[in-house]
């Protein structure tokens, strides 16, 4: 994907969606001008099928503020009425350089979120239902999404977000993912 300085840029959606499962992608991005303050946000993202967010949550897998970072973060939205405060858990591992090339994945189960970079895990979240919200891991079908976010109209750094591949796994019925 290319995002360039007009603020033209790129996305890709899955138009299969299920609950539960493991998705995969190999991914890096990069600016390629001078920094300006106004970058593109790379995004691995599990959306709800039925598009309605927050009440169906979402799952930001990977999530950046600016191409090539070198903290990898994750942003993981509980299932929620639109009415109360985002509700969501923060995951953040730093050192890594999002310029090269990386594997981030996310495996959805009934009883967890866990994410993991280069194979290794980084975050992991379960529970956590309240009066405001439901489980983190309680949302209905989703399906990935690979964007090159524009936040802020144009005049932006222009950037790339390459995928070299994305996978998706279904869970087995009585097993869980291994």
């Amino acid at each position: 994907m290319t995002g360039e300085t007009g603020g033209d840029t790129g996305w890709l959606a899955s138009r299969y969606g299920q609950k539960y499962g493991r998705w995969e992608a190999r991914v890096r991005s990069r600016a390629t001008a001078p920094d300006n303050g106004r970058t593109y946000h790379p995004l691995l993202i599990l959306w709800p099928d039925s598009d309605e967010h927050p009440e169906d949550g979402e799952y930001d897998f990977l999530e950046n503020g600016a191409p090539g970072e070198d903290c990898a973060e994750g942003f993981l939205h509980y299932p929620h009425p639109e009415d109360v405060p985002v509700q969501q858990e923060h995951a953040r591992q730093c050192g890594v350089d999002l310029s090269r090339w990386h594997n981030v994945a996310v495996e959805w189960t009934p009883d967890h979120l866990r994410g993991f970079l280069d194979g290794e895990e980084w975050f992991r979240f379960s529970g956590g239902a309240n009066e405001d919200r439901d489980c983190i891991q309680c949302a209905p079908s989703m399906h990935q999404t690979i964007q090159l976010d524009n936040f802020h109209g144009d005049g932006l750094q222009s950037a790339v977000y390459e995928v070299d591949w994305a996978r998706v796994y279904d869970l087995p019925d009585d097993e869980g993912v291994r």
